[in-house]
């Protein structure tokens, strides 16, 4: 979110006072709550916010709070505005996932060695490879089981003992549903509009675990991105690499991802290979959004903000992590804002009920709701009343009564430390961008699936 606190905690308090009387059955169908007075006539009941104002509060002498780690982080394509997406983040409950796998069908009574269908996380919300033993729970038949080693990145795990025939084997643990690392391209073709296109990145990716010397091909199953691939070789124990050369030590197909040695493979060395790849021939899309709304499917884990900053064929990036990494440094503090709400009603009654409603519904049933999303109530006062004469030949009047709100929040600024890509392939630059981006809390966002 770029500048939008006032207008946040604003449209936050307007929503709020909806609730409040869309849930007495007196009133539900009958009062409407505006920002400011209507042009069009004077209202007869109903709920006005009228002024609002608000001062700062220092955290500390800069603002610097703290610095960010993250899966992801928005970048700016080449010379594209880049102000389409306002701000991205990760899905707290989109990182990771709680699964219980049937390992049964691997029993042998000589092995103690199982694999897992997906990679094995430390971790809820962790990406982390897990390598302890208390990271899993293994049960035979039913009853726990001891683990000696795991081996998270290689999807195994090995047990103890060995089970017998007919035991029935599972193992709970944490697996990453986060989309996988690479860069996800967005594209704003139309209006309220977007396209993704993903690019995967592979980062040390086992070809061979140890080769032969007789290895003349590999096939990756999958089309590989021109000039993205850099493969190379190491020793178990020993950290220098020797990368192969293109042309001069393999040749490859990039349409069907095999790859051709052209000289003998060197025996006794893993191989390992980089690369970026379009797991999906088409771009995903279209999604389409309205002002101030959030998107939480385009890309799985990935929460993306849409304000009123889009712009037609602009084109941004979303980088996403294998692990967390710092991604911006923080800055902010809190703001103290004064709100005055007017309840107008040509019953006093009705305005005195209204009044009530508005107060204990934001100090009574919603306060812990807003302090959870950002938004600290610090008092709901009624403040005074008043008439005036509605029609002067009649003498009809009405009457208004302000309520005074005094709420407390906070603001922050985000510096990205990587923000701007010329291309994608094996060699990306990835630029500083001195623009900041000033995040409130994520009220007045609406989410869209």
């Amino acid at each position: 979110m770029y500048q939008n606190l006032m207008f946040g905690v604003k449209r936050r308090i307007i929503e709020e006072i909806e609730l409040a009387f869309q849930n007495h059955p007196a009133f539900a169908e009958k009062v409407q709550v505006f920002n400011k007075f209507p042009f069009e006539q004077r209202i007869q009941f109903g709920a006005v916010l009228r002024n609002t104002s608000g001062s700062v509060m220092r955290m500390s002498a800069d603002n610097y709070l703290a610095e960010l780690n993250s899966h992801v982080k928005l970048a700016k394509l080449g010379t594209y505005s880049g102000t389409s997406i306002e701000w991205c983040r990760e899905n707290s409950n989109d990182i990771t996932k709680l699964t219980n796998e049937d390992l049964s069908a691997q029993v042998d009574p000589t092995n103690r060695l199982f694999h897992t269908a997906n990679q094995i996380c430390s971790g809820p919300e962790n990406t982390f490879y897990a390598n302890n033993k208390g990271q899993v729970s293994v049960t035979i038949n039913g009853y726990p089981a001891g683990v000696e080693r795991v081996f998270g990145e290689d999807k195994t795990i090995i047990l103890e003992k060995c089970p017998q025939l007919g035991d029935t084997v599972k193992i709970t643990y944490w697996y990453r549903t986060l989309v996988p690392p690479g860069i996800y391209m967005v594209n704003f073709m139309e209006r309220n509009s977007f396209w993704v296109d993903t690019f995967y990145s592979m980062d040390n990716q086992v070809l061979f675990n140890k080769t032969t010397g007789l290895e003349t091909s590999y096939d990756f199953g999958h089309s590989i991105f021109p000039d993205t691939e850099e493969i190379y070789l190491k020793l178990n124990r020993n950290i220098t690499e020797i990368k192969l050369v293109r042309g001069v030590d393999y040749s490859i197909d990039n349409d069907n991802g095999i790859i051709t040695f052209l000289n003998p493979v060197p025996p006794d060395y893993k191989m390992m290979a980089d690369y970026r790849y379009r797991p999906f021939a088409e771009a995903s899309g279209p999604y389409t959004f309205k002002d101030y709304e959030e998107n939480h499917t385009a890309i799985p884990g990935v929460v993306l903000c849409m304000g009123r900053r889009e712009v037609v064929n602009d084109q941004q990036m979303v980088i996403v992590s294998q692990f967390r990494e710092p991604v911006a440094k923080i800055y902010g503090g809190h703001w103290q804002m004064s709100l005055q709400v007017g309840v107008i009603s040509k019953d006093v009654r009705q305005m005195e009920e209204s009044v009530d409603q508005i107060v204990n519904w934001l100090w009574g049933v919603r306060k812990n709701v807003m302090e959870f999303e950002g938004i600290t109530l610090n008092s709901v006062e009624p403040t005074g009343e008043s008439e005036e004469v509605f029609i002067e030949s009649t003498g009809d009047l009405y009457y208004e009564s302000s309520i005074d709100i005094s709420v407390m929040t906070e603001w922050q600024r985000y510096k990205p430390y990587l923000y701007s890509i010329r291309h994608i392939n094996a060699s990306t630059i990835i630029e500083p961008d001195i623009r900041e981006v000033i995040k409130a809390p994520t009220i007045g966002y609406s989410r869209v699936e």
